[in-house]
């Protein structure tokens, strides 16, 4: 049978649900120049959705699920030339590989719905999203990250714009806030992206190897700070490398403004942990107002934090040896030696 191109309004009156209910692997749902209501939308074909950028308009109704999800059948699949907003989430790919994001517009999420108890309040989420692609987009006004990436071998982040991220600073000490957050992945690049007025870290390379990080431009790190009422001296960098292995950094350009809390100093534009400078590669990056390398950082566990960062194959790194540990509080360093966690 042909690929075939589905359109919504034509063929389903406007129902975006039935239209992708109706849709075979390899169809396209096609779009108008209109807004599309939803509580909720279940992508469990190999599809495209295709809208007309800067009309075509995907509307979570303040929902608290994410406005998309596609699932593990949703691998292969296309989101292009939508915008996405007003809801809890934004689009959520799960056990997807393959999956291309690109020419989207995400704001206005997580702001009225504010959930610090799970992995809420995002624009875009990948778990285990093998060799993803989200490309040539803007995301904004988002209430605790703009886009996060975990468990995941193989992806690209490129020309995408942050913005207004974590707003109130909700969840500015949590583990996964921030405009760009890769968590145990393993060869992702982030590249030709523009960060500004994010309150977190604007990348944050945590527990991952062979990142490329290439062509970033973050202005003004820390500008508009605003720490959290529960924790007053959590912190923010442009980048912060945390625990990785074979993190490649260059043409990058970030500045940093300074921190007005009294006997602050400045915020960073780099930051490196000691384990992470071990087999990091700084190539010519430009204006990096202040750098520090060699930090101690480690949450849970060193050992195995490390045998995590050095793990090219998420999976086989197996992060639940301290998920316990790690989403419940960790210790700043309180491995003992032989993997317990003093807690």
């Amino acid at each position: 049978m042909d690929n075939r191109i589905i359109n919504v309004d034509q063929d389903f009156n406007g129902d975006l649900d039935k239209a992708i209910s109706a849709a075979n692997d390899g169809d396209t749902v096609q779009l108008g120049r209109k807004t599309y209501k939803t509580s909720g939308l279940e992508i469990n074909k190999d599809i495209t959705i295709d809208g007309v950028r800067g009309e075509s308009i995907i509307s979570g109704n303040n929902t608290s699920d994410s406005i998309i999800t596609v699932n593990v059948d949703g691998g292969g699949s296309t989101i292009q030339d939508v915008e996405i907003t007003n809801g809890a989430s934004g689009i959520n790919v799960l056990n997807a590989s393959d999956v291309t994001l690109q020419n989207l517009e995400i704001h206005n999420i997580g702001i009225e719905k504010v959930d610090r108890s799970g992995v809420d309040n995002f624009g875009i989420n990948l778990s285990v999203a093998d060799n993803f692609k989200i490309l040539d987009s803007e995301i904004y006004d988002i209430g605790r990250k703009g886009v996060g990436v975990v468990d995941t071998d193989g992806g690209l982040i490129e020309g995408v714009t942050l913005k207004d991220i974590n707003l109130d600073a909700e969840h500015s000490q949590s583990f996964d806030a921030g405009g760009i957050k890769l968590f145990n992945t393993n060869a992702v690049t982030v590249k030709d992206n523009k960060m500004s007025k994010i309150n977190a870290f604007n990348i944050w390379d945590d527990l991952t190897s062979n990142t490329v990080l290439d062509g970033n431009e973050i202005t003004g790190a820390g500008d508009s700070f605003k720490a959290p009422d529960y924790n007053p001296n959590v912190t923010v960098a442009a980048i912060y490398v945390e625990k990785t292995y074979n993190t490649f950094a260059d043409n990058n350009k970030a500045t940093a403004v300074d921190d007005t809390r009294p006997g602050a100093g400045t915020f960073l534009a780099f930051n490196a942990t000691e384990f992470s400078t071990e087999s990091l590669v700084l190539g010519e990056n430009n204006d990096f107002t202040n750098q520090s390398l060699n930090t101690t950082d480690y949450w849970a566990s060193e050992r195995l934090e490390k045998r995590i960062a050095t793990t090219e194959d998420p999976a086989a790194a197996n992060f639940s040896l301290i998920s316990e540990e790690y989403f419940t509080g960790g210790t700043f360093g309180g491995d003992n030696g032989d993997g317990d966690v003093n807690l």
